[in-house]
């Protein structure tokens, strides 16, 4: 009985002494999702190194946009979480473009005296293991209402079946191991496999330069209806419905969108024949010859020659997007989408989601209570024809700035009717909604640029080139715009690389575009830094001063008191003085002008103003002394001398 007790603990005594001294020396981590805002009390964000719970071997782990809420949280807050992939993250611009970005703003524009804080827990390369994985760290943050918007990343993305950072397709024992993850020992063992094995590397090893994107596919090919694409709809079904079910739980309203992708003008990356009798090389021919005849403004004989190959082979891909383009030309609109989506569903490679997800996000909703944002309705019906292309989205799945805005256009009409505060509600029409989704959040010239030198760098490599296709040079990416040789456009580009802070590069354009005068844009930009970085001393102020000069007072008393909530700057209070005794409020102007001039007592227009503000309310005496002193500092100062001729004896 002894020996069997202590054959039992022995091993999990070692197991326990062997993870003590794992974690003693430092070995592995397991970061939480959350962390404070380095240097600003008050503010917390996520934390990028979270993703190292889920990529064993890729060189550059993805980010997650820097974003933040307030904490404590105070009791106007309407909190709201996003969870998703690169595009709810808003790749490649992320500020202004993102959809947390595009919805906070948009509710504190339309409901001013109640505060709406969204934070974007997105990261690219993800799936429906990491959504639940992070729930609990959600859940702790108290979320008023979740929005997810995920799926395209489920065959590829980490732990998922066809995934480079992959442990096996059974969804019940990922998840076992996903909790056992943070433990030391499980981290040193998966080590050691990976490193002896190459489990969790992509077989082709991992190539200087790959993209992420090219990083994670393991298995190219993944036919429709096959076991792995089962295995894929499987996971995310039993993942998705664990993760509604906690929220439902918990009482914390989803919204789950609708899965939308480029079908006009995305080619299928990768075509099969199934069990057709042809071979690939063969079918390839055929749809380069009807392509030849549709490119000849032949599109009944392209249609003719393509539907032949459609119906011999039904899937092969590339004869779907032919004969779609063929429909399309002959003005059959409503079947040219049909046949895009199935060109979409027959492709092999799985980068943009099939729509049986779409089927099981909505059946999931309507079992859990939550609620379903059609995103891909809304995308096309802002879509030429109806049919999503080129003026929605990138490249295969990521929108353009119209098409962010459009998305947080649905989730704000989804948000529509939900209650806060004193029982108050969201409401809108969607004409408002998508009125609106162009107005607020600004997407800069530095974003867009180096948003487009993301796209250009992803597109010149595998699986939109041939594998193998060396990434662009960064000096020639871009060339020939606009762009090339401004400020802005070099801005751009600096940021892409790292090599300046997105912060600091639109203070450079600010403070170019101030000494031009142009303090429209000047300040646009200062508000795309208040907008990202709230917490940052300094904008809200410039900003502030900006709008005294337009004559926005009002806008400009709100800037500079935010700027005081910060931190206690003396020309805030100076400022803030200088306004408050133009609008007639002078007794709450002495009290700033009195602060200013205490901070520092050489700033001699706050005292020229506190002597003024002095004599509005007959303090003569003050208003002598103060006036004084201007004038014992500064004998040229005229306009103090003649405030100090009127002051009675």
């Amino acid at each position: 009985m002894l020996f069997s007790v202590a054959a039992l603990v022995l091993p999990l005594l070692l197991l326990g002494l062997l993870e003590a001294g794992l974690r003693m020396a430092g070995y592995g981590s397991n970061p939480g999702l959350i962390q404070p805002v380095e240097g600003y009390p008050g503010y917390i964000q996520p934390n990028e190194q979270v993703a190292k719970r889920y990529f064993s071997s890729v060189a550059n782990l993805p980010s997650i946009p820097f974003d933040w809420l307030s904490e404590p949280r105070s009791d106007s807050t309407f909190r709201v979480v996003l969870q998703g992939g690169s595009t709810a993250a808003g790749w490649p611009y992320y500020f202004g473009a993102d959809l947390a970005d595009v919805v906070e703003t948009h509710l504190n524009r339309m409901h001013p005296a109640f505060r709406f804080e969204v934070l974007n827990t997105s990261m690219a390369a993800v799936n429906s293991y990491t959504l639940l994985d992070v729930q609990p760290d959600i859940l702790a943050l108290e979320p008023d209402a979740v929005l997810v918007y995920a799926g395209h990343n489920e065959y590829y993305g980490a732990m998922g079946v066809g995934s480079s950072q992959g442990v096996g397709s059974n969804p019940t024992l990922i998840r076992l191991y996903m909790r056992l993850r943070p433990l030391r020992t499980v981290q040193l063992l998966q080590a050691g496999i990976t490193s002896v094995m190459g489990i969790g590397q992509d077989d082709s090893g991992s190539a200087p330069g790959q993209t992420l994107m090219q990083s994670m596919v393991r298995e190219q090919r993944i036919p429709l209806d096959s076991d792995l694409y089962r295995k894929g709809l499987q996971q995310f079904e039993s993942n998705m419905d664990r993760l509604l079910a906690r929220y439902a739980e918990a009482g914390v309203p989803v919204l789950i969108g609708t899965l939308a992708s480029n079908l006009r003008d995305q080619a299928p990356f990768l075509s099969g024949v199934g069990n057709a009798t042809l071979s690939e090389e063969a079918a390839a021919e055929r749809v380069r010859l009807a392509g030849q005849a549709l490119a000849e403004d032949r599109p009944e004989e392209a249609l003719e020659s393509i539907t032949a190959l459609v119906e011999e082979a039904p899937l092969y891909a590339a004869a779907h997007y032919v004969r779609a383009r063929s429909l399309e030309a002959l003005g059959r609109k409503e079947e040219a989408h049909a046949a895009y989506l199935r060109a979409k569903e027959t492709d092999e490679l799985r980068f943009r989601a099939p729509e049986a997800m779409n089927d099981i996000i909505r059946s999931l909703a309507q079992t859990h209570g939550a609620q379903v944002v059609d995103t891909r309705q809304a995308l096309e019906a802002a879509s030429s024809d109806g049919i999503l292309g080129k003026d929605m989205m990138l490249e295969h799945l990521h929108p353009t700035v119209a098409g962010y805005r459009t998305l947080g256009a649905a989730y704000l009409m989804g948000l529509a009717g939900m209650r806060f505060g004193e029982d108050r509600g969201v409401s809108w029409t969607w004409d408002r909604a998508q009125r609106l989704s162009g107005f607020p959040t600004v997407v800069t010239a530095v974003d867009s640029l180096a948003g487009a030198y993301r796209v250009q760098q992803l597109t010149a490599s595998w699986p939109f080139r041939p594998a193998g296709s060396r990434l662009a040079r960064l000096d020639t990416l871009m060339t020939g715009t606009l762009m090339t040789g401004t400020l802005a456009g070099t801005m751009g580009l600096r940021v892409y690389q790292d090599d300046i802070t997105r912060i600091e590069a639109l203070d450079a354009l600010r403070v170019h575009a101030t000494r031009r005068g142009d303090l429209a844009e000047a300040a646009d930009l200062l508000d795309a830094v208040i907008q990202s970085y709230p917490m940052v001393g300094g904008p809200h102020l410039a900003l502030g001063k900006i709008r005294m000069q337009q004559g926005r007072y009002a806008e400009a008393e709100s800037l500079v008191r935010q700027e005081l909530r910060i931190g206690n700057s003396i020309e805030a209070h100076q400022v803030l003085g200088t306004l408050l005794l133009n609008r007639g409020q002078v007794d709450a102007a002495i009290g700033h002008l009195e602060k200013a001039v205490s901070m520092n007592p050489s700033d001699q227009r706050a005292r020229y103003n506190l002597a003024g503000a002095y004599a509005l309310t007959k303090r003569w005496a003050d208003a002598r002394r103060e006036a004084e002193e201007v004038l014992r500092r500064n004998p040229a100062a005229e306009d103090a001398r003649r405030l100090l001729a009127s002051l009675p004896e």
